[in-house]
């Protein structure tokens, strides 16, 4: 028996807060693709989409972001890669449901993908298709773009109040893709107080780290990272600020420090060669360059290093695993300490006794 494939112009067609958009049906699994989130313009925080009338087609999915550098083939046969086009203007997401029910209440689960915070995205691998999620663990699937590399994680604030944030730009567009979770999943059939958010590599590091953001109060309950948590060395030079590097950046491109703005123009392949120019000898210095987010007022830091100083509510509760070991470390965050039970458990059965 063949698959079975829906698309009309009523069916499946979802309202979000914004306005209406349609996907499609692939047997029980409705799908939809490049959903827009947010807006932003380059170095500054997210905003709402606007409100449109009609209904937007969900049907491919959103452009990825720009890397700094050129995607090569690697492994294809291992582990096959979606190549995608690209663009800065990456704030969009996919949804798989098995139910467009408002009362179905299923538990969400929401992937950021790896690539450290300069590279991936949410279908970089074919087996980030969220099919399977969908309909095998009767859960939603959602995966998110967000911006990367310079684009999400360089720090202006010392040019001005305008760039306070651009350093955590790329962590904004995760909480704004979890705001839009939490206001519009349920029309997917979602419950969203029941959100886990998950990640392998990368996609752990962005877990651990958003566990460590106060902007993300109340939008995800649980958290997943796999093969995520790093040695501090490994890591990008978080404290200091941006001087240095946009300093270097401005000089490369043959601008005056008064002339800043510009950086907002630029092509971004322009910018992105200056920058591949510049860093090494930057870092090199001992000073910051990016890529990472930037521990200030709005993001509390990595936790590795200055542990987790802020939880979302009275608890939330997160399952660590590294891939190598295929071991379960099961946390639980309460009153902004660390309660670890056991130690690394030897299967999931060990694991399971600790949730009646």
């Amino acid at each position: 028996m063949g698959d079975y494939f829906v698309c009309s112009k009523t069916d499946p067609v979802v309202e979000t807060k914004a306005g209406k958009v349609r996907g499609f049906r692939l047997n029980t699994t409705y799908a939809f693709h490049g959903i827009h989130y947010a807006e932003a313009d380059r170095f500054q925080m997210p905003q709402p989409v606007k409100p449109w009338k009609g209904i937007k087609n969900a049907l491919a999915y959103g452009y990825v972001c720009p890397l700094l550098k050129q995607d090569e083939p690697n492994m294809e046969v291992l582990v096959p890669h979606r190549y995608w086009p690209q663009d800065e203007h990456c704030q969009n997401l996919n949804v798989w449901t098995q139910s467009l029910d408002p009362g179905a209440k299923k538990p969400v689960m929401v992937w950021f993908h790896g690539g450290g915070y300069a590279a991936g995205s949410s279908i970089e691998q074919v087996a980030y298709d969220g099919v399977s999620i969908a309909k095998k663990g009767d859960s939603i699937l959602v995966s998110v773009n967000h911006r990367l590399n310079i684009l999400g994680y360089l720090d202006l604030s010392p040019f001005g109040e305008k760039y306070k944030n651009s350093a955590n730009a790329g962590h904004a567009d995760m909480v704004a893709a979890l705001q839009w979770v939490h206001d519009n999943i349920a029309a997917f059939g979602g419950d969203p107080e029941n959100v886990t958010i998950f990640g392998q590599s990368g996609g752990g590091m962005k877990v651990a780290t958003l566990m460590n953001t106060p902007a993300a109060d109340g939008l995800f309950q649980k958290g997943i990272i796999e093969s995520g948590v790093y040695e501090a060395k490994v890591y990008q030079k978080e404290d200091g600020d941006g001087t240095a590097i946009v300093k270097a950046l401005l000089k490369e491109l043959n601008l005056d420090e008064s002339e800043v703005e510009k950086l907002e123009t630029i092509p971004y392949y322009e910018l992105s060669n200056a920058y591949n120019k510049v860093e090494a000898e930057v870092a090199a210095k001992g000073c910051y360059i990016g890529q990472g987010p930037m521990e200030n007022g709005w993001f509390h830091g990595n936790p590795i290093k200055s542990k987790f100083s802020h939880c979302h509510s009275s608890y939330i509760c997160f399952i660590y695993s590294i891939s190598k070991f295929s071991s379960l470390i099961c946390c639980f965050i309460i009153s902004h300490k660390i309660k670890l039970f056991g130690n690394i458990f030897a299967s999931i059965s060990d694991l399971v006794h600790f949730y009646p």
